[in-house]
């Protein structure tokens, strides 16, 4: 498993990853794996689009060629790799992961993903699945033995190696994938509290219980996120935000940065490009409107900022049609 580590600046994007084969024991699994997923993606007749929903919660992801980061809101997940590789960044540090290795998600944070193909031959595979904290708690209060070793101030995101059970629970994911629509509403629920159980037995247990039973200080910091998810639009009053976490601004600014990775504008700021590219995207409203829709006073500040943020001006996230 790659570790985290922080660099000043993104890398050339048309560079591959290096290639560092998984371990032995779960070079099989990895193998049943990535040709069950591409089973999916055949039946399914996944062609241009990225993202497949399999069942509800969980997606298939593939990419067949390495892309520059794109910026996206990561949501409390886990996303295994089952073939290739991926690195995402937050603020200034940079997480490498790669098959048999999963992202685990803990809140809610803008970030940038960049995902590479195994070798020449094969696509990147991925398997997200949502993270329910109401189903991890009722799993954690049945545990006779729960999970310890929560860092004080965990992390907003977590790299950790797959071990047999999880690799064996996906697998079985992907295999009701195409069940029926009987099989997949009755068994689902079943294997979703599998696989929780699964993960917490094994190296996102921490990671989970911090999800779970947050400290009282995460809890305020998760406060103050939610409050910027509701409000990204509005002005940003961050000595408001402060005052609510009950801190000053200095200790706040710096709770959220270990939180999330960046600071409260950055947070409010990438939250709302990445609105507005959802919006352009859907069509059907000018470049204007959609700046004054997420906030922006000046038409002209959002363009330049959505262009530092995505490399392209907002025209090219508009439909062809509406270019």
């Amino acid at each position: 498993m790659l570790r985290p580590r922080c660099r000043p600046h993104l890398p050339n994007c048309t560079r591959s990853l290096p290639d560092f084969p998984a371990t032995c024991d779960r070079q099989a699994p990895l193998r049943a794996l990535a040709l069950q997923a591409q089973a999916v993606l055949r039946a399914r007749s996944l062609d241009a689009e990225p993202l497949l929903e399999l069942l509800p919660g969980a997606w298939l992801a593939r990419t067949g060629s390495t892309r520059a980061p794109a910026p996206a809101l990561y949501r409390p997940a886990v996303a295994a790799v089952l073939q290739g590789a991926k690195q995402v960044w937050v603020g200034d540090a940079v997480l490498e992961y790669r098959a048999g290795d999963a992202l685990l998600t803990r809140q809610p944070v803008p970030a940038r993903g960049m995902a590479a193909r195994g070798n020449h031959q094969t696509h990147f595979l991925g398997l997200v699945v949502e993270l329910d904290t109401v189903l991890l708690r009722q799993l954690l209060s049945q545990l006779g033995n729960p999970p310890t070793g929560q860092a004080p101030h965990p992390a907003p995101f977590s790299v950790v190696a797959l071990d047999s059970p999880v690799l064996s629970c996906l697998l079985r994911l992907l295999e009701l994938a195409l069940d029926t629509p009987d099989a997949q509403r009755l068994l689902w629920p079943a294997l979703q509290r599998e696989l929780l159980f699964r993960l917490l037995q094994g190296e996102a247990g921490p990671a989970l219980l911090a999800m779970a039973q947050p400290s009282p200080l995460a809890r305020r910091m998760a406060g103050a996120i939610r409050t910027l998810q509701r409000s990204f639009r509005q002005p940003l009053d961050a000595a408001a935000l402060a005052s609510r976490a009950g801190m000053g601004s200095a200790l706040f600014y710096r709770h959220f940065r270990a939180a999330t990775g960046l600071s409260p504008l950055q947070y409010q700021k990438q939250l709302r490009l990445i609105e507005a590219r959802r919006l352009l995207q859907r069509g059907g409203t000018s470049i204007s409107a959609t700046a004054f829709a997420v906030g922006y006073e000046s038409p002209s500040q959002f363009s330049r900022e959505f262009s530092r943020l995505f490399g392209h001006a907002p025209r090219e996230a508009l439909p062809p049609i509406a270019r």
